[in-house]
């Protein structure tokens, strides 16, 4: 079940959508997992612990990364679906964003989006996955979650 936010910061939502120019839609689709709302989704491009983590090498850290999406990717089928999407960071560096749809929600999202993404990253040469962007079906891993257009898709 979606649950909407209030007319109040829908209409904070849409404005900051017009001030930056993003054409995000606004009705959630859904494959498995759960959409709540809301989700307090702030747009400036936020990517410091990600960055870090990458210079860091680091594997297996929980970051939160506020990033538009620079490009979507095939789903993947191998083993279990998964929604892939690359987001841009302001190092010029990409991230692919594998948000596993047997436990997650998709999220209806574009190129150009803005996303709030919460998960665990592994650093590789490419710049590294972030994964686990769902609600966590183990009691020693944190949940992971992707906020947009003021949705929390997880």
């Amino acid at each position: 079940e979606a649950q909407r936010v209030g007319a109040q910061e829908a209409n904070q939502f849409q404005s900051q959508e017009r001030n930056q120019g993003f054409n995000q839609s606004s009705s959630p689709s859904t494959r498995s997992g759960i959409v709540i709302g809301p989700a307090n989704v702030p747009y400036a491009v936020d990517d410091a612990q990600i960055i870090q983590a990458q210079s860091q090498q680091a594997r297996k850290v929980e970051v939160t990364v506020t990033a538009p999406i620079e490009k979507l990717l095939r789903e993947e089928d191998y083993r279990e679906p998964h929604q892939r999407f690359l987001l841009i960071l302001s190092n010029g560096t990409t991230v692919l964003v594998a948000n596993d749809l047997q436990y997650g929600t998709y999220a209806p999202v574009q190129a150009g989006n803005v996303v709030r993404i919460h998960g665990e990253y592994i650093w590789n040469e490419r710049g590294g996955v972030l994964h686990w962007t769902h609600k966590s079906d183990e009691p020693r891993h944190e949940s992971g979650y992707i906020d947009f257009n003021g949705m929390r898709y997880q």
